[in-house]
Order: C-alpha cells, then structure tokens, then sequence
C-alpha cells in the first residue's frame, strides 16, 4: 500500500500541471455548467424505465410520451456545451488580459454555437442539420468549435484587430 501512495505522489506534479491546463478546465466548467440540463433530462429517462425493475411497464404511447421531453434537453446538449465551454475558455484568457482589453464572452458564445451548427450541418441535398450530432453525440464538434471560436477572438483581441467603420455609420 505505501508503495502505491509513493507512487501516486511521485506523479502528483504531473497531475497538478494537467489540472491547470486551460482547455481541460474548460471542458470541465462546459460540462458542470450543463449539468443541469442532463440532470432534468434524466428525470424522464428514469420515470420511464425504473418501473420495469418492479415488473411495470408502460404502453408504447406513454413512453414515448415520457422520453419526449429527454430528447428535447438531450437533443441540444452539444449546442449548450459548445456555448459554456467558449465561455469558461474566455473567463481563463480573460484573466491574462489587461482589464481595459477583454474579451466578450457573449460574443465568443454565440460565435461558438454558431460555428458548431456550421460543423454540425449536412450538405445542402442532405437537407440541413443533422440533429443526430447536436446531442451527446456531437460533443467533440462543441469542444472544437469552442476552442477554435475563442483562440480566433483571442488573437484579435492581442493584436487589435477591429474593423474601423466610417464617421457616418
């Protein structure tokens, strides 16, 4: 057992320094953010399921009826993840910028769930979105659109990049 607590301590350093990785933070704080949406949603999958153990069972109609409601709030969890995951990655650049210098985390926001339903939509024959990879199933896409959408921001906002508009506008 003290073997395996050295060990453990041995690597605790390298822990520490995964802990403090920007990214993984992100997605950590992305996720407790949307918790609440899987919490609501796992009502309804426990409402219609839990009663077989005792031997009930619903009609087909009633548990449809019932798993509505979770494929709704499942249905979006990618679009909800790439939004607080742009916006914690922000609230982590936020800090090592100057305070006359931030990045919006609205803007980083919307742009991310704008770019995950860009990654996330088929070819125009196919019709649009695939709303197969909105979920849980898309949650990739949402990490990537994020980190992509915030990096961007976050190189303008260095360099001063604006759009200079005229006097009239």
């Amino acid at each position: 057992m003290n073997a395996l607590i050295t060990q453990i301590e041995k690597a605790k350093p390298f822990f520490e320094k995964v802990s403090r990785n920007i990214y993984l933070r992100a997605i950590r704080d992305g996720f407790i953010s949307a918790m609440p949406v899987v919490l609501f949603s796992s009502i309804f999958l426990l409402i219609a399921y839990v009663p077989n153990i005792f031997g009930f069972s619903w009609s087909a109609s009633t548990e449809a009826l019932i798993m509505k409601p979770y494929g709704y709030t499942m249905g979006i969890l990618g679009v909800l993840v790439a939004g607080t995951t742009a916006k914690s990655l922000t609230d982590s650049f936020n800090r090592k910028l100057e305070n006359t210098n931030k990045i919006n985390f609205l803007s980083t926001m919307l742009a991310s769930i704008s770019g995950f339903l860009l990654l996330a939509a088929d070819t125009v024959e196919g019709g649009g979105f695939a709303n197969g990879f909105l979920g849980t199933k898309g949650l990739l896409t949402a990490f990537l659109a994020a980190f992509i959408t915030v990096n961007i921001y976050n190189i303008t906002v260095k360099n001063n990049v604006t759009i200079r508009m005229p006097e009239e506008v």
